[in-house]
């Protein structure tokens, strides 16, 4: 609780500007990510998804493809697919645009040709051999959708964030416990002092996270652990 709005200064407050948030929900991550984007005023570039047949299905979260993807140059994204493993291009990757091409005659809401990004710690063959760690993102096929592998990334649900170290955070671990959920999002931080909470949770949040029902799972195969360790 030293982490939330009533116990930091204005100096620490403002060395989360800017910071990753983590919401407990998908529709709390998407009006973030919304907020933030209409609060730059500059043009974005949208990009809708293009069905290859009639039975694609408008939902395809599931096949890592947004239905729509807002883009500008220096926006901070996250790389929703695994298009290179092995030179560091994978899910949950997060990057910064740098550019948007069209083909001639295309323009917004078509797919891009493809879009630009810094994969500052990319180690494959270098596209750009002036700018090596920038990379062409053309559009991709899944599930009968085509779109371009890439969604906003000022905020991410927990869930999505599971497995990240993040430089520094602002928190917001919601009203319901799920198995791992507040454990997940409190460290995602290298420490205490890069984690910010808002808003503060309640008592009664913190006693419903302690009768989870995986917590005594939990409690219950450290208690036999400590049984069978050797004196």
């Amino acid at each position: 609780m030293s982490r939330t709005d009533s116990f930091l200064s204005m100096d620490e407050l403002s060395a989360f500007k800017g910071s990753m948030h983590l919401f407990a929900t998908n529709r709390q991550a998407s009006l973030h990510n919304l907020h933030m984007l209409k609060s730059l005023q500059i043009p974005i570039a949208l990009s809708i998804v293009e069905h290859i047949n009639n039975h694609a299905t408008s939902q395809i979260e599931d096949d890592q493809l947004e239905s729509a993807v807002l883009l500008f140059p220096g926006q901070r994204v996250m790389l929703t697919s695994n298009l290179w493993v092995s030179a560091g291009l994978v899910n949950g990757l997060l990057r910064q645009v740098v550019d948007i091409f069209y083909k001639s005659q295309h323009h917004p809401p078509q797919l891009p040709t493809f879009v630009v990004v810094n994969f500052q710690k990319y180690i494959g063959p270098a596209w750009d051999t002036n700018n090596p760690t920038f990379l062409p993102i053309p559009p991709i096929q899944r599930g009968g959708c085509t779109q371009i592998p890439l969604k906003m990334a000022w905020a991410l649900t927990i869930h999505k964030s599971q497995g990240m170290t993040l430089p520094k955070a602002t928190i917001d671990i919601g009203t319901m416990e799920r198995q791992g959920l507040t454990f997940t999002a409190l460290s995602r931080v290298p420490s205490l002092t890069d984690l910010h909470i808002s808003p503060a949770f309640s008592y009664d949040r913190y006693k419903r996270m302690q009768d989870n029902p995986h917590v005594n799972v939990r409690k219950n195969a450290e208690t036999l652990v400590q049984s069978m360790e050797l004196p």
